[in-house]
């Protein structure tokens, strides 16, 4: 999730032995909306914005708890006014990142899940109030998974778009790219509020709130270039024709180890002279991708592996053309 400024902070206890803390604005907040419920003797709508930051402290120790288990050391959780944070010693590999990293939305879908399966498993018996909870408890994960999944810095998703881009182009230009493409989404994502009529303070103050942190890395890191804009297309176009030349040795493969027996007995029965060279090509591909199985074989090679190898053996498999 993504991180706030500097304020006050309550300390919560230690669960897990990872310090927990509160900060001051998000402590008023859930005390003036759990209060005034309780006061107008309705308290069911207060409990949208506990099952609200429930679900973010639990997104937040998916990331504590796995950043643990790769060795790094897990400083603090708080919870703030735009979500929480997990601030650890950052002693990981960029591999394990990403697994912690995507740990937090998916700790998101595990509850939406749960909370869509005690539901359905319930079903009319269900209390109203109990009802209400897993509705709330369903929809805020499902929120806040897709929310952080969007390649937007600092969320996760923009975390994770940095982390996939610097393994082919390094951490500079990952950098500069992944924030091109968080503020290219913030663009895309305020004209679809807009257009949606979902646009409201709280969308405003976080679309402000990501838009001012992203021109802040931006200032520090600078603005994606147009060359590595170029360096990513001609990489992926590379990336491409690689996959297409492997497709394409792979039918290769296959069809000479599907075509090469039957061209082996007619060799065998009528004299290599009876192949065309095209064919003696292929059936010395055919030896040498069977003798490539026959070696490679983690136990005992395949008794029809062997016959065939037999036979061109009494071809005279070293007298086809090179």
């Amino acid at each position: 999730m993504i991180g706030f400024g500097p304020a006050q902070e309550y300390p919560l206890g230690r669960p897990f032995g990872i310090p927990l803390g509160i900060q001051t604005w998000l402590a008023y907040l859930l005390a003036a909306v759990v209060g005034f419920s309780v006061l107008s003797r309705r308290p069911l709508d207060g409990t949208w914005i506990v099952v609200l930051f429930a679900s973010i402290l639990l997104h937040e120790f998916g990331h504590a708890l796995a950043a643990r288990r790769a060795g790094d050391h897990v400083l603090r959780v708080t919870l703030h006014l735009l979500g929480g944070v997990t601030v650890r010693a950052g002693r990981t590999t960029a591999s394990q990142d990403l697994r912690i990293t995507a740990l937090g939305p998916l700790v998101n879908v595990v509850l939406a899940g749960a909370a869509f399966a005690a539901w359905r498993a319930a079903g009319p018996s269900l209390p109203h109030w109990a009802a209400v909870v897993l509705y709330q408890a369903l929809w805020s994960n499902v929120l806040l998974g897709a929310f952080n999944i969007l390649p937007i810095h600092p969320l996760d998703g923009g975390t994770m778009a940095r982390l996939l881009l610097q393994h082919r182009l390094g951490r500079g230009a990952a950098e500069r790219l992944s924030l091109g493409l968080s503020i290219a989404t913030l663009v895309v994502a305020a004209v679809w509020l807009i257009a949606a009529g979902w646009i409201g303070l709280l969308a405003v103050v976080l679309l402000a709130q990501l838009v001012a942190l992203n021109v802040m890395e931006m200032r520090r890191v600078g603005p994606p270039s147009l060359a590595e804009v170029r360096g990513i297309l001609a990489e992926r176009g590379r990336r491409r024709e690689r996959k297409r030349a492997d497709r394409s040795r792979e039918d290769r493969d296959e069809r000479v180890l599907r075509d090469g027996p039957r061209l082996l007995d007619r060799a065998l029965e009528r004299g290599l002279g009876s192949l065309v060279p095209e064919e003696r090509r292929l059936l010395m591909l055919h030896r040498r991708l069977i003798e490539i199985r026959v070696d490679s074989a983690p136990d005992a090679p395949d008794p029809r592996d062997l016959r065939l190898l037999e036979k061109h053996a009494m071809l005279g498999g070293s007298d086809l053309p090179h």
